[in-house]
């Protein structure tokens, strides 16, 4: 099948295969094809990596927590578009706290699965894939390091660095505060590290924190003081590399994390967002983060939470990217949030997700149009957003839309340039133990064309379409654009404009996202 168009301008080109040919007026209408991995799971977000992509075996391996206690691991194989397996490794408490992080090993490219109860007594659990099936479950004992332990395990959250040839495991521990456990033989056996941070409060929690790793030899950590449920708290980054911690700008604030002897406190390194700020005359305050990424250019984004006027019911979400050339932390509002999730988590929200092989791209969910602070979406819906302007403006089109149930915590593995596959939880949540929710996701595959005349072989080979009489084009608004002669043109008879996109739904059944740049 041919399909034309002709416009000569550079375009980003989106497939998604075998999307259903209906548009945004329909219920629970999603920008792809929906898989349905997981009946019966949710997350936390205080344990990564949740999903995984073993790039050699093209696999997508995804934990949960399943309401009723189950610790679960899917294995889906990406190629033949089916589930592998479905393994229950673990069985404690009904808590989505418990999900496990994910790694593949480095060297065997088996997969380490590690978890712990949300108030374990007092153990890192794992379990090893090793391309047939997955270990019994082994344990490491919080109780053995030394001096003991003096709190419950909870969280994990699992990185290699190729540097050290070591796997790190971060875990609230110790002091209520996070502790590291290391590696050196892709996670058969662990050892005792230290103690990243500490402070002098006596709540429930020193604070809450989120990694992100290279691969090579540098762990991004965002972090708060304490749990904003109990305390103001602000966004603080920091970064580990050589076995010293650092804040945003370099500065050392730990020379040795292995050293119990001196435990930094988060004032050691680099506010990025104080409580208390205002933004468009609101006073936002309690902040909790969602996202952490570090990009190949030495630019850092985070994505964070605050409540608007301290209220319980109006949360507002908000970008955050270090400007490695000017050397500070630029904010970027996008819009609200929403209201808590339930009575007693006040600042529970459905939170958001950086796209690890593209700065320029999040996803968000909540029950408002980011683009717009005056529009209800109804449920809460999971949003995609672009910017060109390195995080300043932010354009938004729906990935879920006139949904019957919720839609959480969106998560974007790392995979390759131009491959992405985006998951996030839906249906109903009542508490952190009680849920019934589904795990899900789509995939899509991004390629850019840059093809400035229409004598240039790249356009005319790749991005010079026709479209046929069985052609149907709409645009993301869900309005149906109709073809005029050799141009498209919109149903208003409008001609196509720059910025505007348009799904392409050809004979084969696939579609593909066009937008016109320039």
């Amino acid at each position: 099948m041919k399909l034309t168009l002709d416009i000569f301008a550079a375009l980003i080109i989106i497939s998604i295969c075998n999307l259903p040919s209906y548009c945004q007026t329909q219920q629970n209408w999603v920008d792809g094809q929906l898989i349905e991995y997981n009946k019966n799971g949710a997350w936390c977000w205080f344990q990564d990596e949740r999903v995984v992509v073993d790039t050699v075996n093209s696999k997508l391996v995804i934990g949960s927590a399943a309401n009723g206690g189950g610790v679960d691991v899917v294995i889906y194989d990406i190629k033949n578009q089916k589930i592998d397996s479905k393994t229950q490794i673990g069985k404690l408490t009904s808590d989505d706290h418990n999900a496990p992080g994910l790694l593949v090993q480095p060297k065997s490219g088996g997969y380490i699965a590690m978890f712990a109860d949300h108030y374990d007594k007092y153990c890192s659990r794992y379990c090893i894939f090793n391309g047939e099936k997955w270990s019994s479950e082994k344990q490491f004992d919080w109780t053995k390091i030394p001096g003991g332990t003096n709190y419950t395990i909870a969280y994990s959250n699992l990185y290699y660095l190729s540097s050290e040839d070591r796997i790190y495991n971060m875990a609230r521990a110790n002091d209520r505060a996070p502790n590291f456990i290391y590696s050196d033989d892709e996670g058969v056996t662990w050892q005792f590290g230290g103690q990243l941070t500490t402070n002098s409060s006596q709540s429930y929690n020193k604070g809450y924190y989120k990694y992100w790793g290279n691969g090579v030899d540098r762990i991004d950590m965002v972090f708060t003081e304490q749990h904003p449920r109990d305390h103001t708290t602000s966004i603080f980054h920091g970064y580990i590399q050589n076995r010293k911690a650092y804040n945003t700008e370099g500065k050392e604030a730990d020379n040795d994390i292995y050293d119990r002897n001196y435990i930094p406190t988060f004032d050691k390194f680099t506010k990025v967002f104080s409580h208390g700020t205002q933004v468009n005359g609101i006073t936002m305050g309690r902040c909790w983060q969602s996202d952490i990424m570090r990009y190949d250019d030495g630019t850092i984004a985070i994505l964070f939470k605050a409540r608007a006027n301290n209220s319980e019911t109006d949360h507002r979400n908000f970008y955050a990217r270090y400007d490695v050339n000017e050397k500070k932390w630029k904010i970027t509002y996008i819009g609200k949030a929403g209201t808590k999730m339930y009575d007693s988590e006040q600042d529970y929200t459905g939170l958001g997700a950086l796209c690890p092989d593209d700065p320029n791209r999040i996803y968000i969910s909540s029950p408002f149009n980011p683009g717009d602070d005056n529009s209800r979406a109804g449920k809460r819906e999971i949003w995609r957003g672009t910017t060109t302007d390195n995080g300043q403006t932010w354009r938004w089109e729906a990935v879920t839309a006139n949904s019957t149930e919720d839609n959480f915590r969106p998560v974007v593995p790392k995979w390759k340039n131009g491959k992405e596959a985006l998951l996030w939880f839906r249906g109903t949540y009542s508490t952190a133990q009680i849920f019934n929710t589904r795990i899900v996701g789509t995939f899509y595959d991004y390629e850019t064309i840059t093809a400035k005349k229409k004598s240039d072989p790249l356009l005319q080979s790749r991005a010079r379409f026709s479209l046929s009489a069985a052609d149907r084009v709409y645009s993301l608004d869900g309005k149906l654009v109709k073809r005029m002669g050799s141009q498209i043109k919109g149903a208003s008879g409008a001609a196509l404009k720059p910025g505007n996109v348009y799904l392409v739904r050809g004979e084969d059944g696939i579609h593909r996202k066009l937008m016109l740049v320039q």
